[in-house]
């Protein structure tokens, strides 16, 4: 890597020096202003070692100290596990200093180990000003990028990117999955595949569950189990309300909301002392003259 006035020369090698293990090394030119980073970030490194933190090769135009002493840092390197098949750098030129760059060689000491590396970007071009993956798109969830627009994705993940769930266990009852094994639920339920209603009791007449022990009652009904119906206005004190908007009058009452009397207007001149009371049958044949439908006790 170079800055764009003094153009010196620079490379960068990638060696494989046993099974599972692989050593960096960069060299690059005297840098006027130390502004030049190139390092494997956090996310990449916990997968590739496990530990999640950056990995400097760069810093501020100096190489890393563990690239000097090749085989000291053959001995630091901890292995990296054997299905990984590539990483990502990320780099950088901060400040307005223009820095270019050259891939002269690319090559393996030991070839029945691995062939000799391949990259994904142009060999020869200008470092970004603003910290950028040598891939594009960025793999996600710690996926690997190979060439441009392709990622290895982790187990559990799947997409161009690799941002999507491949969830081992299903999520029920709509549940929605965003990382393996975890789900996201709807209201009303919970557990780890969204298998557990909220409501121990079960919300009746299509209801639903909506939080800790609360129905969401469908229309008509109400009630903690949303079990009873509803008749609007009401059916008074002569009736009961048995469906929606439908009430049972009790014996002797009759109307929309039980509020009349069958032959209330003549018992008082015409029952004699003791007499018992006679339901009052409505005719239909009348009813349908008026065009009112017939009443009875049931109303709805």
């Amino acid at each position: 890597m170079a800055r764009k006035s003094a153009f010196p020369a620079g490379a960068l090698w990638l060696w494989s020096i046993l099974p599972c293990l692989l050593v960096l090394r960069a060299e690059v030119g005297q840098q006027p202003e130390e502004s030049l980073y190139l390092w494997i970030d956090a996310h990449q490194a916990r997968v590739l070692i496990g530990l999640e933190e950056d990995i400097l090769i760069v810093s501020e135009g100096k190489m890393a100290p563990f690239t000097h002493d090749f085989r000291r840092a053959q001995q630091r390197m901890p292995a990296i596990p054997v299905n990984i098949h590539s990483m990502n750098f990320t780099w950088q030129a901060a400040g307005q200093a223009e820095y270019f760059y050259e891939f002269l060689s690319l090559r393996s000491l030991d070839k029945g180990i691995m062939a000799d590396p391949t990259v994904n970007v142009p060999l020869l071009g200008t470092v970004p000003h603003k910290a950028s993956v040598l891939c594009s798109p960025r793999c996600m969830n710690g996926g690997l990028c190979v060439t441009p627009g392709f990622c290895i994705c982790p187990p559990g993940f799947y997409g161009v990117n690799c941002d999507k769930a491949n969830c081992s266990a299903t999520c029920f009852n709509g549940g929605t999955c965003f990382y393996p094994g975890k789900c996201i639920c709807p209201p009303g339920l919970e557990g780890e595949q969204c298998e557990t209603s909220k409501c121990p009791q079960p919300c009746r007449n299509g209801g639903k569950c909506i939080g800790k022990n609360k129905c969401k009652c469908s229309k008509g009904y109400q009630g903690d189990l949303c079990s009873k119906p509803v008749c609007k206005p009401g059916c008074g004190t002569h009736g009961t309300c048995q469906e929606p908007n439908k009430c049972q009058c009790r014996e002797g009452w009759h109307g929309r909301h039980c509020n009349k009397r069958y032959g209330a207007s003549l018992l008082h001149t015409l029952r004699p002392a003791g007499a018992q009371l006679r339901q009052h049958t409505p005719s239909v044949k009348k009813a349908e003259e008026r065009q009112d439908p017939p009443e009875s006790n049931y109303i709805w």
